[in-house]
């Protein structure tokens, strides 16, 4: 399961979260290839998982110029990119790294990968930059929506070593929320109704750091907690409170 900020997988030197993404795209404007290898720590919120933490080895790869950038999270496309103000258009993927499928007495249950679309306003003052993201179902997999409200800042410690921190909250409508923690009509069983969820909102928070070993490699690491809303708790599925994941990588710009 994966939201567009969850995942929480971002691009500094390299693959974080998705919600720190502003904040690596902020930082150089100049055109550039990144790729990497690395491995994605993420919690299981399924009942009945065998495994509450799952991991997996991801290759990445990724490309961005002053207009455009692309990677494994989606493209953004700058309409506009002034000094302290951006507005950009999206399509991102939404990733599952947690499949219900996969869970024993779940087989039944499949979420397919959407393609959302939509855009992103993003303003900042000096270290910080304030973040306003719709994006919306390309793909017919949810037809929901999602608005994500965030700030994040970055600071150098040093000449090698950055840190970056993000919190915000996403809203998304009950179609996009069933889709994360509901059940649909097809999916009842004996002992498992159908469920569709509310609109909610779920508050997040992100950490991230950076340590370059040259002008070109760094060691990337990131961390992310998202809440689970009341409506997704309430589901008959879910068996967590919180979704989690974490990463960390190696990462050559080139």
């Amino acid at each position: 399961m994966k939201s567009a900020c969850f995942p929480a997988m971002a691009l500094a030197a390299g693959l974080a979260f998705p919600c720190l993404a502003a904040v690596a795209s902020a930082q150089d404007a100049e055109p550039r290839w990144t790729a990497g290898l690395g491995v994605v720590v993420n919690s299981n919120p399924y009942l009945g998982a065998d495994d509450d933490v799952e991991a997996t080895a991801i290759p990445y790869i990724a490309y961005e110029n002053d207009w455009l950038s692309v990677s494994p999270e989606g493209a953004a496309v700058a309409f506009y990119r002034g000094e302290a103000f951006r507005l950009e258009a999206l399509v991102a993927p939404r990733w599952q790294f947690a499949e219900p499928g996969d869970v024993s007495g779940l087989e039944d249950i499949e979420r397919d990968i959407a393609v959302d679309g939509g855009f992103r306003v993003s303003a900042a003052s000096g270290p910080v930059t304030l973040s306003l993201a719709y994006l919306a179902d390309l793909s017919g997999k949810h037809e929901g929506q999602e608005v994500t409200l965030s700030v994040a800042a970055e600071t150098a410690l040093t000449s090698r070593f950055a840190i970056s921190a993000e919190a915000g909250a996403c809203w998304r409508d009950s179609d996009l929320g069933t889709y994360m923690y509901g059940i649909y009509a097809d999916e009842v069983r004996p002992g498992r109704a159908a469920y569709s969820a509310d609109d909610s909102v779920a508050p997040f928070m992100a950490a991230m750091g950076r340590y370059a070993l040259t002008e070109r490699v760094a060691i990337v690491g990131a961390i992310e907690v998202e809440a689970i809303p009341d409506t997704g708790r309430d589901s008959s599925i879910i068996d967590a409170d919180a979704r989690y994941g974490a990463f960390l990588g190696l990462m050559v710009r080139f």
